[in-house]
């Protein structure tokens, strides 16, 4: 079965939108609640890594930009990166230093 057409729905904006929407309001995106379809669970699926991916995205998370979003391959070739780097440790941030060592700093009342 192609899913091509499931993965460019589920990733337009409007799709996005309303998927969003939905997970904060918990609405129903169809009418059964159980027994999905095939289509409807790939749908879903698709949603939720377009999400992701958007919220990587706006969120200026490395190697991420629109143009990765838009080409299917390199998406493929992103999320299998952010699989691997999910455990990973973070290299850690310099500390930014306000005084240095040698400064000390003296109140006085007038």
């Amino acid at each position: 079965m192609n899913f091509l057409v499931l993965q460019k729905l589920a990733r337009s904006n409007y799709a996005q939108l309303l998927y969003a929407r939905a997970k904060e309001l918990n609405l129903k995106f169809f009418q059964n609640d159980s027994d999905l379809s095939v289509l409807q669970i790939n749908y879903l699926y698709y949603l939720e890594i377009y999400h992701s991916v958007y919220q990587d995205l706006y969120m200026k998370e490395p190697n991420i930009s629109q143009a990765i979003i838009e080409d299917d391959l390199r998406l493929e070739a992103y999320l299998v990166w952010k699989a691997e780097n999910r455990n990973k440790p973070k290299k850690p941030q310099e500390k930014r230093t306000i005084f240095n060592s040698d400064d000390s700093v003296v109140f006085k009342r007038k």
